[in-house]
């Protein structure tokens, strides 16, 4: 609301007189009728309004009354403004729906004048509409003119009173309405209800006006009151009881309220509504009362189901009514609870009720009666206070009769108000079976250490039924109760029972004897419960020699934990699983005590044999747990596997690979050399950590043809326990050729012509070793040039050292599937040797060196007459011959 609240102004009927007569003159005027007959009508006009002014003590349209005196009566106060204003009527407001977009409303909390489409709180706003003489009533809307959103007045903008005429425009996204060029903004004048600028605080606002007749445009409902009733609280009384009932009434137009609430309710049976109460009250501008309304109610309100509060149903807009249901309950007098627990034969049995008085509506004295079956065994008077609960109890004693079930009724004669139920009578034994027992996991056990004591409590608690007027139990009783350490009784007491639930406590020393302790539980005629414990050994090889020797001794530390939630008297037993790989003691065992969460460490130590296995498997046990771990000894690696000579069955079969110590101790092992599964050449190798080297062997091929595997394998054990490399080759066996066959053409003829040869220079020389000895060799080599001349040499590979020194190179011929030849030489120097071993056909490879074979290699892809390799100072060259 603005600052700037209404005056009250002077009260008498000529300011009543005076608004009167202008807003008629007006009205007349806007008439089509005569100038005679117009000032007859106001002359009409002006007698009636005095003389409603006299008679009725001051009548004003939009007259807003205050109160001065509850014996003087009230005071009138004028709605401020001059004739030739013209006027804005309030369309309404509402809570529920929301403003078109495009119409202009009046934001009552504050007084500024804005755009309906920004407003959210819409309850708090009103429609503006304008009534220009010659024009009809219309909203003030915003609307586009000349690019802009205007506000508009039959499709023309409204305009400031000034110099310039500056046009009302919407401020963006904003809902206020501002002047061209400007943010000034639009309101209502507190003092007279016109449409102005909002200036300064010590400024007055500039009017807005219509484009057809630049009048004013005037907040016709500025001298109303707009009301906002909410129903904040009821209560629910019972008839003869005081309904109360709190509202508050917000004000929340530019002038004061004076009035009288009135409070009325419904009939729900008769539909009509009855004024039960009402509340003077006056209600500055933007200011709101909080009411109080008590209503006394009487027998025959219950009927009544809704409340209303009309603030001033009078009043045009606004919100100034309120309705809530509401519920009177009838008076009356109710048995609200009845009860008769399960009883032992013998024993009393406790029959209780209690007794309700609802409301305040006066009754007449009252009895009630307590049956047992079919028979009143008492009666009391029954004297209750309004609004308050009694209750009542007696005893009958029980017999053999009763058992299982007796009839149990409560009845009030007077009003025919009853309640029955049925009470349980047991026998002894059935009583004593509906005593249970539970023990609590959390907090009802404590368990101790070795030589402390395991201490459970069990709860008993009585099974059978039981009521908010009687205890079951009676008496004491006693049970028979057992306490039970896994499954077996360990002690046996009759326990006495005074209470529910009560408590016994049961203990257990913890000892070599008792350990370990798997459950427990706690037996009573009526059941058992049983309690479980968590028991977890944990074993772990803290350290161990992932490496062994047979020289030095094997040891082990395994850790123990108790994990679980009681102690345990434990064997750790530690053994290898072959017995064979240790001097003695294979299986050794220690025997601890060990509270819960508590941990230990054991150290072994073995003795290993020189023959033990390459790896020696430990494991350790518990009694719940086992765990293993295996120890290697060093371990013997074999790579770089190659064969030579086996499709040459006339020669011996080559194979060579590199050895490498893996492992970190020095060990010594036997290498073998396999052909077919069976070990061909065994050796023995000695070799410290990461040390390498080559080995090599010769054996004879196979006698029969066909594929075998091929490896070299580390270790006397299996391929599991060894370090082995594996393949396999298609071998020439000896055994399938005749003499002529494993000759070569070449080799059959030099033969011969040796053979001549030398019988020839036997013939000759046969007196003279020495010389005979020369021409032979000589004659030999002689006869094999002529025969390779003419056959053409085919197999052979001249291997020439053409250095000034001594060399060492490896020789070595393979096809695409094996090596067929490898061999290590040493030549003198200008030394040259032959060998026979070119593959018959197919692609091939000539390799030499000392070190890379690989980087001295040379393919042939058709056989020649031969190969040539010279060892050379600047390198090995590999030609065709």
């Amino acid at each position: 609301m603005n600052a700037n609240a209404p005056t009250k102004p002077p009260a008498g009927p000529s300011g009543v007189t005076t608004m009167f007569a202008n807003v008629w003159s007006r009205s007349i005027r806007s008439c089509r009728v005569s100038e005679r007959q117009r000032h007859a009508l106001v002359g009409l006009i002006v007698t009636l309004t005095l003389t409603g002014a006299v008679l009725g003590g001051g009548i004003g349209t939009g007259t807003a009354v205050a109160a001065n005196d509850a014996s003087t009566g009230s005071t009138e106060r004028e709605v401020l403004g001059s004739s030739n204003e013209t006027e804005v009527t309030l369309a309404g407001t509402t809570t529920t729906s929301s403003h078109p977009d495009d119409v202009v409303v009046v934001q009552l909390e504050n007084g500024l004048v804005v755009s309906g489409k920004s407003v959210n709180e819409t309850s708090e706003a009103t429609f503006l509409k304008h009534k220009s003489p010659g024009f009809g009533e219309e909203n003030l809307v915003i609307s586009g003119w000349r690019g802009q959103d205007v506000v508009q007045y039959d499709g023309k903008p409204v305009k400031v009173n000034g110099t310039e005429k500056k046009v009302v425009y919407k401020d963006g996204d904003s809902p206020d309405l501002v002047v061209e060029d400007s943010s000034t903004k639009i309101e209502i004048n507190p003092n007279n209800g016109t449409l102005q600028t909002r200036e300064g605080e010590e400024e007055e606002g500039v009017p807005i006006v219509d484009d057809q007749n630049e009048e004013n445009i005037t907040y016709r409902n500025f001298g109303e009151p707009v009301l906002e009733t909410e129903i904040t609280s009821v209560n629910d009384p019972a008839e003869g009881e005081t309904l109360t009932v709190t509202a508050t009434i917000s004000n929340d137009g530019f002038q004061y309220f004076t009035g009288t609430p009135t409070l009325s309710w419904r009939n729900e049976d008769s539909g009509g509504w009855s004024n039960v109460s009402e509340n003077y009250v006056v209600i500055d501008p933007d200011e709101e009362e909080e009411l109080s309304f008590e209503v006394e109610t009487e027998k025959g309100d219950n009927s009544v189901d809704k409340i209303r509060l009309d603030a001033d149903n009078s009043r045009e807009f606004g919100d100034s009514q309120d309705s809530q249901d509401i519920e009177i309950e009838a008076a009356d007098v109710t048995i609200s609870a009845i009860g008769a627990p399960t009883t032992v034969v013998g024993d009393d049995l406790q029959i209780g009720a209690e007794f309700k008085r609802i409301g305040d509506v006066p009754v007449e004295d009252m009895t009630v009666e307590f049956i047992v079956g079919n028979e009143t065994v008492e009666t009391d008077d029954l004297n209750i206070d309004p609004g308050s609960t009694q209750g009542g109890k007696i005893s009958y004693e029980t017999s053999s009769s009763d058992v299982p079930e007796l009839d149990v009724s409560v009845r009030i004669p007077e009003i025919n108000e009853s309640a029955e139920t049925q009470a349980t009578i047991l026998s002894q034994a059935a009583h004593e079976e509906n005593m249970n027992v539970n023990i609590d996991r959390d907090d009802a056990i404590e368990i101790g250490n070795f030589s402390e004591e395991l201490e459970v409590t069990g709860e008993f608690e009585y099974n059978g039924d039981e009521t908010s007027v009687s205890d079951f139990l009676n008496s004491e009783i006693e049970i028979p109760v057992e306490f039970l350490v896994n499954g077996n009784v360990t002690e046996q007491r009759d326990v006495t029972i005074d209470e529910s639930p009560y408590e016994e406590t049961f203990s257990l020393e913890l000892n070599e004897s008792t350990v370990p302790i798997e459950n427990i539980s706690i037996q009573t005629p009526g059941g058992n419960d049983v309690v479980k414990f968590d028991q977890d050994i944990n074993i772990e090889f803290e350290e161990f020699d992932e490496t062994v020797s047979s020289s030095e001794p094997f040891e082990a530390t395994v850790s123990v934990e108790n994990e679980g939630e009681v102690p345990e008297l434990q064997n750790l037993t530690v053994s290898v699983a072959d017995p064979d790989n240790v001097v003695s003691d294979a299986t050794q065992t220690r025997e601890f005590l060990l509270n819960a969460s508590e941990r230990t460490e054991e150290t072994f130590s073995f003795e290993l044999t020189d023959s033990a296995s390459s790896g020696v498997e430990l494991t350790a046990n518990t009694s719940r747990v086992s765990k293993n771990v295996t120890a290697n000894r060093s371990t013997f690696e074999a790579s770089d596997l190659e064969l030579a000579g086996a499709s040459n069955p006339t020669s011996n079969v080559s194979m060579s690979g590199n050895i490498t110590n893996v492992g970190d101790l020095t060990d010594t092992q036997i290498v073998q050399f396999v052909l077919g599964g069976e070990t061909m050449v065994e050796e023995e190798l000695t070799l410290e950590p990461s040390e390498s080297e080559t080995v090599t062997a010769e054996f004879e091929p196979p006698e029969e043809s066909g594929e075998y595997t091929y490896g070299i394998a580390t270790n006397n054990e299996s391929l599991n326990a060894s370090s082995a490399v594996e393949r396999s080759a298609t071998f020439e066996g000896s055994s399938s050729q005749g003499l002529l066959d494993r000759i070569s053409p070449i080799q059959f003829v030099a033969a011969v012509l040796g053979l001549l040869a030398l019988v020839g220079i036997l013939f000759v020389y046969q007196n003279n070793q020495e010389e005979f000895n020369s021409r032979a060799s000589a004659i030999v080599a002689r006869a094999q040039q002529t025969v390779r001349g003419i056959i053409g040499g085919g197999d052979t590979v001249v291997v020439e050292n053409g250095l000034s020194r001594d060399a060492t190179v490896r020789l070595r011929v393979r096809n695409s599937d094996e090596v067929v030849f490898l061999e290590d030489l040493t030549l003198a120097d200008g030394e040259q040797r032959e060998f026979r071993c070119l593959p018959d056909s197919g692609e091939f490879e000539v390799g030499a060196g000392v070190d890379d074979i690989d980087s001295h290699a040379e393919v042939f892809q058709t056989k020649p007459n031969g190969v040539g390799v010279r060892l050379e100072p600047d390198g090995i060259s590999i030609t065709e011959q």
